[in-house]
């Protein structure tokens, strides 16, 4: 790693590689407009670093961009500029993913050393040449499978579009993925959850060609699971279970376990006697009803993360209800997938929701490690806080 508060330049090979914070292009370097836009947007949450390679005469050679979220131990590289005339061979390219790859902020609690580095190709922008992307292979990334198309950053043939590329620390890649879908309103964050966890295991409903048809299943789903315009957790078990009858997949029945005795995410209709209030008790009683009707599981306790990732760890996915202000410094709740263990302190969550416009890409919410601490502080909600989680059974072996 290059350290963060290093003030001197570190060797890498034939070249001098230096760390400076922030997202500034540095002089010396060129890059169209639309590419140049991806340098300058907003992105300090993400902790915005910028390597630098010079030759030994200190002339600018390559520079490179990396982010990462917050309780995540992975960076991502944003993009790679080569200086005019300084790639001849490709060493510059791959020294410059090679030092961007060290170069992360001193390691905390909230930004954890990483064990995942992702590489974020723009293929209407900067496509990678052959001999860049057998550089990538020789480096130890892989390509990711491509996501279903939703949002933008998803369509590889859209102006933000973007493949994926991953590596990972030995001993530490994912052994369960789910197909990644971008969540297209600010509202059907549950309803997508479900739905990756349920393409996992065989839905069939998304198509890799079909935007439109994606789409308007995205919407249907979230019909059958909203509270208006939130899904509670009951309602979402409510509807994955008819999804799951409707298909006839070789799964139990999900369950829900719930911290909160009553009705939950209430805080924006007012007195408890106004109209809109009363609607959605009436609508989460309606979800209750049915659920005892199904026959599901209902627990009103806290889940613990350790119990959370044991669940996980074997072969369940779990639906957990978070807070998005510590990850993007946006009070909402919001749910995200769980389905995988890093280790034994990380989860490997996939996020609906897409911050485009503080930089994110679907690379940086797609199979993303979480640590232990970051699911602690993030899987809470409400006042007083509960914390709510619906689990998907593994498939039938």
């Amino acid at each position: 790693m290059i350290p963060a508060d290093s003030p001197s330049p570190v060797q890498h090979s034939a070249f001098v590689a230096e760390s400076i914070d922030g997202t500034a292009l540095p002089a010396g370097f060129e890059a169209a407009a639309a590419r140049r836009t991806r340098w300058e947007l907003p992105r300090a949450l993400w902790a915005p670093r910028v390597t630098v390679l010079r030759d030994a005469a200190g002339a600018p050679v390559a520079a490179a961009l990396t982010a990462g979220r917050l309780y995540s131990p992975s960076r991502k590289i944003i993009d790679v500029i080569i200086a005019p005339g300084a790639d001849a061979d490709g060493a510059a390219f791959s020294a410059a993913v090679e030092a961007a790859a060290l170069d992360a902020p001193a390691p905390s609690e909230a930004r954890p050393s990483p064990v995942l580095v992702k590489f974020e190709e723009h293929p209407m922008l900067a496509p990678l040449s052959a001999r860049d992307a057998a550089t990538l292979g020789a480096l130890g990334f892989q390509r990711d499978a491509d996501p279903v198309p939703s949002v933008a950053s998803t369509r590889a043939a859209a102006a933000e579009g973007v493949r994926s590329w991953s590596r990972w620390s030995p001993g530490t890649g994912p052994k369960r993925l789910a197909p990644y879908y971008g969540q297209t309103t600010d509202v059907t964050c549950g309803a997508v959850t479900a739905l990756m966890a349920l393409e996992s295991v065989g839905l069939g409903r998304f198509s890799l060609s079909d935007q439109a048809g994606n789409r308007a299943w995205e919407i249907e789903f979230w019909r059958r699971a909203t509270n208006m315009p939130a899904c509670e957790p009951i309602g979402l078990a409510v509807a994955t279970a008819g999804a799951i009858s409707d298909a006839n997949l070789p799964l139990g029945e999900p369950r829900v376990v719930l911290s909160a005795e009553g009705p939950v995410l209430l805080e924006d209709f007012g007195a408890e006697d106004s109209f809109e209030s009363k609607l959605r008790v009436e609508l989460q009683a309606e979800s209750l009803r049915q659920a005892e009707e199904l026959g599901l599981q209902i627990e009103r306790r806290w889940p613990e993360v350790s119990e959370i990732h044991e669940l996980v760890a074997a072969g369940n996915s779990v639906f957990i209800l978070i807070d998005l202000e510590p990850l993007i410094a946006d009070p909402t709740p919001h749910w995200v997938l769980a389905h995988d263990v890093i280790g034994d302190d990380a989860l490997l969550v996939s996020d609906p929701w897409v911050e485009s416009a503080q930089g994110e890409s679907w690379l940086d919410v797609s199979a993303q490690p979480i640590t232990h601490a970051g699911i602690e502080r993030i899987a809470r909600w409400g006042d007083p806080e509960f914390r709510g989680i619906v689990v998907l059974p593994r498939a039938a072996d």
